[in-house]
């Protein structure tokens, strides 16, 4: 039953939550509800439709833009998961989603003389982009030299591949979809943040409460533990993930696995 699909992963949750709205939309009169659904462009029409900073990262219109995204979102996300366990993926996805829609209003801002006006009829937002890209700078950040076959062929390391995403998305911001790409680099700076905060280098003490142990399930760890992970987290930063011993290897999946 369920085709062969485990719905209790958190990642075909999600994913299964994005099919279904494409669906949706595809059932004829159900076009309108875009309006609904899309994230407004302009600060008074997200305090009308507050409830777009969550529907919009959720739904798509374009079979390939959906595709794209889905797949960004399955592969990034169950690299981090290896490292990190499950438990950050509902966390990265909602920061992600939320990051790159405070950068598509901020930008949004600019670029009446950013791109000279070629994007005055945007109407807003929609799609998993800013929160797929947040679990792919996540990774970047994370294992910058792990290798990747671009094309099943051509070995390229990760951090090259990232270099020509965020070339793309800056050029981008000058063409007729800067909306998009706004929303892409809100989500990946969103998601390297979010990450640095789960690693315990990012000092958001005003998320705690004053004297109290911290609440993220990756610093409640003793520091001996902590210290531990961030040594082999350098370490493949440094050499990869098959540089790890496989005991470190163990060690990592044991102490990380949500």
């Amino acid at each position: 039953m369920g085709w062969g699909v485990d719905f209790k992963d958190k990642l075909n949750r999600l994913v299964a939550a994005n099919v279904l709205l494409f669906v949706l939309f595809l059932i004829p009169g159900a076009g309108s509800l875009v309006n609904w659904i899309a994230l407004p462009l302009g600060w008074e029409s997200l305090l009308q439709r507050p409830w777009t900073l969550l529907t919009y990262m959720l739904a798509h219109q374009g079979f390939w833009h959906l595709l794209w995204n889905m797949v960004m979102l399955v592969w990034a996300g169950r690299s981090l998961v290896d490292f990190l366990g499950n438990r950050l993926i509902y966390p990265m996805y909602l920061v992600g989603g939320l990051g790159g829609a405070l950068v598509f209003e901020l930008g949004m801002g600019l670029s009446h003389w950013i791109s000279g006006g070629n994007n005055a009829g945007v109407p807003g937002l929609i799609g998993a982009s800013a929160s797929a890209m947040a679990f792919f700078w996540a990774l970047v950040l994370m294992v910058p030299d792990r290798t990747l076959l671009l094309f099943g062929i051509l070995p390229l390391r990760l951090r090259w591949l990232a270099l020509g995403f965020a070339v793309y998305d800056v050029f981008g911001l000058l063409g007729s979809n800067a909306g998009g790409h706004w929303a892409h680099l809100g989500g990946g700076i969103s998601g390297m943040l979010y990450l640095r905060h789960l690693q315990g280098r990012l000092g958001l003490s005003f998320l705690k409460k004053s004297g109290s142990r911290p609440d993220s399930p990756f610093r409640s760890r003793p520091l001996d533990v902590q210290a531990e992970t961030d040594r082999l987290l350098d370490k493949i930063s440094r050499s990869g993930y098959a540089s790890l011993k496989p005991s470190e290897k163990e060690w990592l999946d044991r102490r990380h696995r949500g």
